[in-house]
């Protein structure tokens, strides 16, 4: 799939998504949230219900500091499941 057809679909991008441990961005802000991206939420069935986190550009939030979860399981190391 082409990077243009990702991204018209859906597929291309992350979502915030409440994690169990704190932590701190490259700012200084403390945050539970991690980056997921979409197409490892519809790929796992588990992590579908996460779906509906915030849009963020996966290049972004790794910039700010976002612990990006890219594995299934890396969602279960971070609490996710």
């Amino acid at each position: 799939m082409t990077p243009d057809k990702q991204r018209s679909v859906g597929l291309f991008g992350c979502r915030l998504v409440a994690g169990r441990d704190a932590y701190r961005l490259r700012d200084g802000t403390p945050t539970v949230h991690l980056a997921v991206p979409v197409s490892l939420l519809l790929a796992e069935p588990a992590l579908r219900r996460w779906h509906e986190g915030e849009a963020i550009d996966c290049r972004a939030a790794a910039l700010r500091g976002y612990r990006l979860v890219r594995t299934y399981d890396d969602a279960v190391a971070y609490g996710l499941l």
